[in-house]
């Protein structure tokens, strides 16, 4: 699909911002096209003559009816002021519209194009924007045949310079994945062909669609087998992982228990331990305090012992003494009754010496009285 000669050489001109003149021919004869930074100033017609009436049913401002009502009163030329008001048209539309038919006519018609930058100092009419000339040379038909196509639009945002009202907007947003337009006006062709040149546009025969949506389903099924096998390995993986996990944490588990339950035996034999150590500590004090209790009985006996002792030996001292002293009294006694005995004695040695004496005395006198007798 091919645009024309003309098409090419405004959408260029539109561009690149272009000033100059396109010349167009055919069949020996010439239009020209003034063009100011890309946009339509002016035009000299050899060739592609649009009535008003013709371009303003190209453009859907007039049906047919309006038309065959125009011919009835021998005005197809061009609209009379009731059919402007009726229609709610002014002049200027009007005429802006005749040039854009002008320009769809020349480029059906135009065989060759010749672009000649240059200064273009005067202007036929107020300037017609590069987008729309573009739109409407592109409009013609286009060379190369026609075969069906697909068309996708990603991002419509980015087509807003070239989109004239809002159904066109609606339009790319029905072509959000590769579909095949039913029954395309000429202008959904044309802006469906200035997109894809602008590359916001994607555009594949239905056979290479269809080749290219086998390969595509075909790589989906291979994706997605590839996920599934993908998904069930990561879903082996993850079961794998997942009882490694639930081993560890049994291991840990277990691990922790094990740890626990040291920890409760050394917590226990620590217990055990300060329990015996307190009960050694208890029994060594009762033995200290035992020892302590047995030594100051021990030293209390030994006191009472020492003191028992010094009892005795002060009562045997006292004994003794007293019977020393019964000794001594007992021997001054003795002493006393011998000397009592003695003196007894003497006063019997005595008395028997006085007796004795008196005796012998008596014997004496008797004696000598008897001697004397």
């Amino acid at each position: 699909m091919t645009p024309s000669q003309a098409a090419e050489a405004l959408y260029s001109a539109h561009k690149s911002r272009a000033t100059g003149r396109l010349t167009l021919s055919s069949g020996g004869r010439e239009s020209r096209l003034w063009l100011r930074d890309g946009d339509l100033v002016g035009t000299q017609l050899g060739f592609g003559f649009q009535s008003p009436a013709q371009a303003l049913l190209q453009s859907g401002l007039l049906d047919a009816e309006a038309l065959d009502t125009l011919w009835a009163r021998g005005g197809a030329g061009a609209p009379d002021e009731e059919t402007l008001e009726a229609f709610n048209l002014v002049p200027e539309v009007v005429a802006e519209q005749q040039v854009l038919a002008h320009v769809r006519r020349l480029s059906v018609l135009a065989e060759q194009a010749a672009f000649e930058p240059g200064t273009v100092e005067a202007e036929g009419f107020q300037p017609i924007a590069g987008v729309r000339v573009v739109r409407a040379a592109l409009e013609g038909p286009i060379h190369g045949g026609a075969a069906a196509r697909v068309f996708r639009c990603e991002d419509v945002e980015a087509c807003a310079p070239w989109l004239a009202d809002a159904s066109e907007r609606a339009f790319l947003e029905t072509l959000a994945e590769f579909r095949e337009p039913e029954s395309l006006t000429p202008a959904q062709e044309a802006l469906l062909l200035v997109l894809e040149r602008e590359g916001w546009v994607q555009a594949l025969s239905v056979e290479d669609w269809e080749a290219r949506e086998r390969v595509r389903r075909e790589e989906e099924e291979a994706r997605q087998r590839a996920e599934e096998e993908a998904r069930l390995e990561e879903e082996r993986r993850a079961e794998e992982a997942r009882l490694e996990a639930e081993r560890r944490a049994e291991e840990a588990r277990l691990e922790a228990e094990r740890r626990a339950e040291e920890a409760r035996l050394a917590e226990a034999a620590r217990l055990e331990e300060e329990r015996r150590v307190a009960e050694e500590t208890r029994m060594a004090e009762e033995a200290r305090l035992a020892e302590e209790a047995r030594l100051a009985e021990e030293a209390r006996l030994a006191e009472e012992a020492r003191l028992a002792e010094e009892a005795r030996l002060e009562e045997e001292r006292r004994l003794a003494e007293e019977a020393r002293l019964a000794e001594e009294a007992r021997l001054a006694e003795v002493a006393r009754l011998e000397a009592e005995r003695l003196a007894e004695e003497e006063r019997r040695l005595a008395e028997e010496a006085r007796l004795e004496e008196e005796r012998r005395l008596a014997e004496e006198a008797r004696l000598e009285a008897e001697r004397l007798a």
